[in-house]
């Protein structure tokens, strides 16, 4: 929020300030909960990867051990 945003908040005295917080931290908490997101669905395609690669290698050595 910009300083125009909280000056004419706070024209409506104390909650007018009050309500600016709050919107403030629930954007600041959103804005947590999207990098968390973007992590969470990189670390994901990495776990994919691994467990990928991992069946390929065991379907290589049961074919190996099988002939």
């Amino acid at each position: 929020m910009n300083m125009e945003t909280w000056t004419l908040l706070g024209q409506f005295g104390p909650l007018g300030l009050m309500i600016g917080y709050l919107v403030w931290r629930e954007t600041r908490i959103t804005d947590a909960r999207q990098q968390v997101e973007r992590e969470r669905t990189e670390s994901d395609k990495a776990l994919a990867a691994a467990l990928s690669a991992l069946t390929v290698t065991i379907q290589h050595l049961e074919q190996r051990i099988g002939k």
